[in-house]
């Protein structure tokens, strides 16, 4: 996600906080994402799924709400080497860290005890792939730009405490071509996004 893609972000926000009625509320959640790109992420990391750990903060009344959070995955797997349409595993570690970052406008179907919801916004994604002894031209460090949908349910559990639960799904077209690997290329994936299902914790009002 950019500077400028980030302060845009903020801006949208604060002017729905200087209202009295809006709620502000942080949050911080973990969850399980299975990324669309399967047979790259398998070939470099051994699997096309992990955990992921974030938070971020929410802006609503009792209907509509705004939020703005970032998650992390990473996980260390091996440089792969593509030749006449085979995969190669080299014995070099290689990290991998997708950073996504989303800016979702929703709606809650209730406004009292089990409240379902959806939602939907822009997903900004950092992917980064690393080697201990790689150039900065073997490096990747990209920023990309895809959408999402999602979903879930929120209980109160204290006045100022709520946990909830969701599923989103992301498509964040891009172009792994670019990579220190042609894996993405042999096996025609070009989506850093996918499924992911959430647990969260609320704090605020």
């Amino acid at each position: 996600m950019t500077r400028a893609s980030l302060v845009l972000s903020l801006l949208l926000l604060l002017p729905a906080a200087a209202s009295a009625q809006v709620s502000v509320r942080g949050f911080a959640d973990a969850g399980f994402m299975t990324f669309s790109a399967t047979d790259s992420f398998k070939a470099i990391l051994g699997k096309s799924s992990g955990p992921l750990y974030g938070g971020g903060i929410e802006l609503g009344e009792k209907r509509f709400f705004l939020s703005l959070g970032a998650r992390r995955f990473s996980r260390t797997g091996h440089r792969v080497f593509v030749f006449e349409n085979q995969v190669f595993t080299l014995n070099v570690n290689d990290k991998v860290t997708v950073t996504p970052v989303d800016l979702t406008f929703g709606y809650r179907f209730r406004s009292s005890g089990l409240v379902p919801f959806a939602g939907g916004g822009v997903t900004w994604s950092r992917f980064t792939e690393t080697s201990a002894h790689a150039t900065d031209a073997e490096n990747v460090k990209h920023t990309y730009t895809g959408g999402h949908i999602m979903g879930g349910a929120e209980v109160p559990l204290q006045r100022w405490l709520a946990a909830a639960v969701d599923a989103q799904w992301s498509a964040v077209p891009n172009d792994f071509d670019g990579s220190a690997t042609s894996v993405a290329k042999l096996y025609d994936e070009h989506d850093l996004g996918g499924f992911t299902v959430r647990a969260r914790v609320i704090i605020g009002r």
